[in-house]
């Protein structure tokens, strides 16, 4: 028992791959609760050190980074109670028991292979996840989600609980303001309209998807930014998960657009910053969007396929970088349709340019639409997320 918590202390463990969204803000919250010993074991945190958040909102927790050798020594001797985790799961049991985070609410119907390949991993850590284990709760974002996980995923309703984002709580409640990050872009965010640019890396090389020619609508966005004098944030995903040739692009256009600044969340992981700077988002259907529509500024689509192609090619992760492409059924690949999204849909590039233009000019635009979406998809997002988790972490906990 490490020196300062009560002999009757839960040991939880986060074990995630990067240091953000939900995992992040349930470590604040644990963080702070003094009936808990918090061991946070995340990739790159030498990285995170140097981040706003971490700056504005100290862990005083022991942090362990996965690339160290040893590092399964600490978290062996740790023992804990319980551990969270997201996306990969880590190679030995971290803890007596498993609570399993998304990284987001998904849009996407993960392949049938990536879904077996966490199944195998949950039986092999923790037992059968498809019937009821008093060793597993799996997180859910709200009641089609919760379904979801039970007919397409087979984990035994019992194993699921309907939470909502942890994440909404630092979302509703930011750490800081604009004005504290400006040191940190290098630029004028405060003062200036930030055009937030999310591309993921699930659609191979190409950024604006239907709406067209990927340089044509660049340089008519970077008309639009002169003209407000905004800045111009690319906020993407891990570098090592794009294609060369989209990582070109996107470096390209930030040389030629002088106001612009490009964020790799392996290499800055604080995308909690992007979200408080942003005056409009766009982008092309990740889940990151969804965190977007709490902030209170409009969010712009850009559908990456056409409804009509019933068949598309997926890029895969291998090795730590692109693989083999997949053959997905479009027509199956979408949890919801691109309609239901929290902002707008431009299917041409004049309407999208127009998009952006109203949005600079007019925060409220589409508001309705993204405190729509929320209320629908989002379990009670109202600051205490982060709380009704842990209480009944706690109760799970205590009823052995």
């Amino acid at each position: 028992m490490v020196e300062g918590y009560p002999e009757s202390s839960m040991k939880i463990c986060i074990w995630t791959t990067s240091l953000q969204a939900d995992t992040l803000a349930l470590a604040l919250a644990l963080n702070k609760d003094p009936e808990v010993e918090l061991l946070v074991v995340a990739a790159n945190l030498s990285a995170y050190r140097l981040e706003p958040i971490a700056r504005f909102c100290p862990l005083n927790c022991e942090l362990l980074d996965r690339s160290d050798d040893n590092h399964d020594v600490a978290v062996r001797a740790f023992d804990a109670d319980i551990f969270f985790a997201d996306n990969h799961l880590p190679k030995y049991l971290v803890g007596k028991r498993l609570v399993y985070f998304w990284h987001g609410l998904p849009l996407k119907i993960r392949p049938r292979r990536d879904i077996k390949s966490v199944l195998r991993h949950f039986r092999r850590l923790i037992g059968k996840p498809n019937k009821p284990n008093d060793r597993l709760l799996a997180q859910c974002y709200n009641q089609m989600d919760y379904r979801h996980r039970i007919d397409h995923w087979g984990l035994a309703q019992e194993n699921c609980r309907i939470w909502g984002s942890a994440y909404s709580d630092l979302l509703l409640n930011p750490p800081y303001s604009r004005r504290d990050l400006e040191d940190y872009y290098q630029l004028d965010v405060a003062a200036r309209k930030n055009i937030l640019l999310s591309l993921t890396w699930n659609f191979g090389n190409q950024a604006f998807g239907v709406i067209g020619d990927d340089e044509s609508i660049f340089n008519e966005l970077v008309k639009t930014a002169t003209e407000h004098d905004a800045n111009i944030i690319f906020s993407m995903h891990d570098k090592y998960r794009y294609t060369p040739e989209l990582i070109g692009k996107v470096e390209n256009w930030a040389k030629r657009y002088p106001r612009s600044f490009i964020k790799y969340k392996n290499e800055h992981a604080d995308n909690l910053a992007d979200l408080v700077i942003s005056d409009v988002m766009i982008c092309n259907f990740s889940s990151f969007i969804v965190f977007h529509y709490f902030m209170d500024k409009p969010s712009i689509h850009i559908q990456p396929f056409d409804t009509s192609r019933k068949f598309i090619g997926l890029p895969t992760m291998k090795g730590g970088g692109i693989g083999s492409v997949i053959r997905r059924n479009n027509h199956k690949l979408w949890l919801y349709p691109f309609n239901d999204n929290g902002g707008s849909l431009p299917q041409t590039q004049e309407a999208l340019i127009d998009d952006v233009s109203r949005s600079l000019a007019d925060d409220s635009y589409c508001r309705d639409q993204a405190k729509r979406f929320i209320n629908e998809k989002i379990y009670q997002p109202d600051g205490a997320t982060c709380k009704r988790i842990i209480a009944d972490i706690k109760n799970w906990e205590s009823a052995g």
